[in-house]
């Protein structure tokens, strides 16, 4: 019943606890103004003072200056609410008007907690200076839990699904978990085979991978890695065999003749893709150091959205490139001929004719 009191008392400061007290959020003060402040007693044994307060650092300055003063005065509350109503009526004329920071964000969220979304679904509150998130949970129809950060002094949602962030004037935070319900759904099978191949095949990149990334490396063999990119849009994922030419290309007309045939939901990633590619994949502890990777150039697998997918014909050398990244080195280079878009250089690792088309 108390809680529900302080609540009422307090609408936008969130009990955690109230015996010891310990708070989260906001406190109105005159002029429509609000102050950011978190309250823990728990270190000071339950005891209402100064040092149980967090707030900006200009404003714990000023409150500390006064720790005499009003310690003495909250050591005469009797219950949370008083002590917060003695907080609030302290604050008023010691702190600078540029303190009452106004949030009307922070407002809207806490009415839509209490009267759409429901607490339950609140796990923490991270406060770093006036920044605060909150991290909301959810659930798809495989366990795998969802967050949505709220960032209070960006004005930005954003979920571990979603790449970008979202502006709190273009929506709100009901609205917002209703989409992410709606993507978890048709993600899900996605995931589950992504989840899949993480836990069974020797994953080269990402190292650590994002939800909203719908593709992995995966090694073949020595010689040989493949792109597998899924898509809620597609029963099976796109494969791209990258390699030497007299590994990669048989491959790849494997792929071609088998995944729409032999792709089965019914049956784990791993089996798919042994039967779609016609050989057994590497285990999970596979040397990955034995794997050719990374543009020879920048020294990384993706650049905009590109794989490093021009190899050196050299199949001693096979060196990977980024097209992009392979025809800026070959413009440098007084010996490089052009024809129309296609150039004709030396590879910069072995230097063996090499060609790459500039479109």
């Amino acid at each position: 019943m108390e809680h529900v009191e302080f609540f009422k008392s307090f609408p936008l400061l969130v009990p955690e606890s109230l015996a010891p007290l310990k708070a989260d959020g906001y406190i109105d003060i005159p002029e429509g103004a609000q102050v950011r402040l978190c309250i823990d007693t728990t270190p000071m044994q339950g005891a209402y003072c100064v040092d149980a307060i967090k707030s900006t650092a200009e404003a714990e300055l000023i409150l500390q200056s006064k720790k005499q003063e009003l310690d003495i005065r909250f050591s005469q509350c009797t219950s949370a609410i008083s002590f917060v109503s003695e907080l609030r009526h302290s604050l008023i004329g010691i702190l600078p008007n540029n303190q009452a920071k106004k949030s009307k964000y922070y407002s809207q969220i806490v009415k839509e907690c209490d009267e759409k979304v429901g607490w339950d679904c609140i796990e923490t509150f991270n406060d770093e200076s006036q920044t605060m998130t909150a991290n909301l949970s959810c659930r798809d129809s495989a366990g795998r839990t969802h967050s949505v950060y709220i960032n209070f002094e960006n004005e930005t949602l954003t979920s571990d699904i979603e790449e970008k962030s979202v502006s709190m004037d273009s929506i709100c935070l009901a609205r917002y978990l209703e989409l992410l319900a709606e993507k978890c759904k048709k993600l899900a099978s996605c995931w589950d085979t992504l989840d899949d191949i993480d836990e069974s095949i020797c994953v080269l990149q990402p190292q650590h991978s994002k939800r909203f990334e719908l593709w992995r490396r995966i090694a073949v063999e020595e010689l040989a890695t493949a792109l597998v990119e899924v898509s809620p849009d597609c029963n099976y994922p796109r494969i791209v065999v990258y390699g030497p030419s007299s590994v990669a290309d048989p491959l790849n007309a494997k792929v071609k003749k088998n995944t729409n045939a032999l792709w089965s939901t019914s049956r784990k990633a791993r089996k798919n893709l042994e039967a779609v590619l016609e050989c057994q994949l590497p285990e999970t502890n596979f040397d990955q150091e034995d794997v050719k990777l990374d543009c020879g150039i920048c020294f990384s697998f993706m650049n905009d959205s590109e794989a490093a997918d021009q190899l050196c014909p050299n199949d001693t050398c096979a060196q990977p490139f980024h097209r992009k990244c392979l025809v800026e080195w070959l413009t440098t280079k007084e010996d490089t001929r052009q024809s129309f878009v296609t150039f004709f250089g030396k590879c910069p690792y072995c230097n063996g004719s090499i060609t790459v088309d500039g479109t």
